[in-house]
């Protein structure tokens, strides 16, 4: 597989089988992620993979919190506030064609929860990933972490693995921070799903549309 074909293979992967990576295979990940660019070689990233016993006591605890409406102070805003029509438009529209793949009518909130839900069970996934950032670092810093992350996913599907990237899990920054002890001046950036693909499940069946070039490129004469 070639990078191009690997660029567009990728897709959020949202069910995954019971299959447990090698921890072989998540080094090599990491090590080949770890090539991204980053102005001045700074490499702001820090990754804490966590072990299917240390997932599963986090998304017990963060499981907990969501379904009891414990909130905690979210560090940075996932979206502007308020989000542009242009913007709003395409969210919109990614989660038509995702609760569309599951068969989940609009007004079937009791569904839609338990599917949000799925975030803070890292989607099933046999492992996960906790990535920070220092939290001195403004928008370029987070742009090399990026950069990072986009190279982390294509080098899972290199293997075989799919991936979720889940920045839902910075809502919960405390419990995240109690359950992997990252020092103070890290903050919570994402979560990474991490694992086989179910490709029999329909939510790996959808995918989230794209913009024609016409409408974010302009050649400049």
């Amino acid at each position: 597989m070639n990078i191009k074909e690997g660029i567009e293979k990728r897709f959020s992967v949202r069910a995954f089988t019971d299959e447990v990576p090698k921890l072989k295979t998540i080094k090599e990940i990491l090590k080949t992620a770890n090539a991204a660019p980053s102005g001045g070689n700074i490499q702001p990233w820090k990754v804490y993979v966590l072990s299917e016993e240390a997932k599963k006591r986090l998304a017990e605890k963060t499981l907990y919190n969501f379904d009891n409406g414990v909130q905690e102070e979210i560090e940075y805003d996932i979206y502007p506030k308020p989000l542009a029509d242009e913007y709003k438009k395409r969210r919109y529209e990614c989660g038509l064609d995702m609760y569309g793949a599951l068969s989940i009518e609009k007004d079937d909130l009791d569904s839609r929860f338990k599917q949000i839900r799925e975030n803070y069970n890292f989607f099933g996934a046999p492992l996960g990933m906790i990535i920070t950032i220092d939290r001195s670092f403004g928008n370029n810093g987070w742009g090399h972490v990026g950069m990072f992350l986009e190279n982390l996913w294509l080098s899972a599907i290199h293997y075989g693995l799919g991936v979720c990237l889940q920045e839902s899990w910075s809502i919960y920054p405390k419990t995240v921070k109690d359950h992997i002890k990252h020092p103070d001046n890290e903050i919570v950036w994402c979560g990474v799903a991490i694992g086989y693909e179910d490709k029999s499940h329909p939510i790996n069946q959808y995918r989230t549309r794209r913009e024609e070039l016409e409408s974010f490129v302009k050649f400049v004469e």
